[in-house]
């Protein structure tokens, strides 16, 4: 019994630990993500890039903290955060710095954006590239803080996510 509740006690522990240690703020001068063009798969860009803008439209200021928010997302596409989302979105309404808030954003929008592939199709999600996704979303919140966002009509948006819309029946 004793052995059960140490086992209990420690795991609460790591939960709790894990939702406030594990941070990487990577200062604004190195990318969080810098793929070779020829390194990334259209399709997961293009739908990353447009979902970001069409959720962050008008919502993302000068002085927003893009490192922060595209680490979240990368860290969720890793597997690196343990906690259950239920508990994030609550420390998110909790008020937290800047930092804090746009890491755990990013974290939420995409286990959000995972969820919503796999509506679309049960295999949908295994025919997305996780780091082309996380830099479609990189991408996306940088113009959108600097007011200059790919339009509906980018070519390469559209064609990348029909193709992926395709896939996904």
């Amino acid at each position: 019994m004793l052995k059960k509740l140490s086992f209990i006690a420690m795991l609460a522990m790591l939960s709790a630990c894990s939702l406030s240690s594990y941070v990487p703020f990577m200062g604004n001068d190195k990318p969080v993500i810098n793929l070779d063009k020829d390194k990334i798969d259209q399709k997961s860009y293009a739908v990353a890039y447009a979902s970001t803008v069409q959720s962050y439209n008008g919502r993302i200021t000068e002085d927003y903290d893009v490192n922060s928010f595209a680490s979240g997302a990368n860290d969720w596409y890793l597997g690196r955060i343990l906690v259950p989302t239920e508990q994030i979105r609550a420390r998110l309404g909790s008020g937290l710095d800047s930092k804090l808030h746009a890491y755990y954003s990013g974290v939420i929008f995409a286990a959000d954006l995972q969820t919503n592939f796999s509506r679309l199709s049960a295999t949908c999600w295994s025919k997305v590239d996780t780091q082309s996704m996380t830099q479609g979303i990189y991408d996306a919140v940088i113009d959108l803080r600097k007011g200059k966002v790919r339009g509906e009509n980018d070519e390469y948006i559209t064609k990348g996510s029909e193709e992926l819309l395709n896939l996904c029946k």
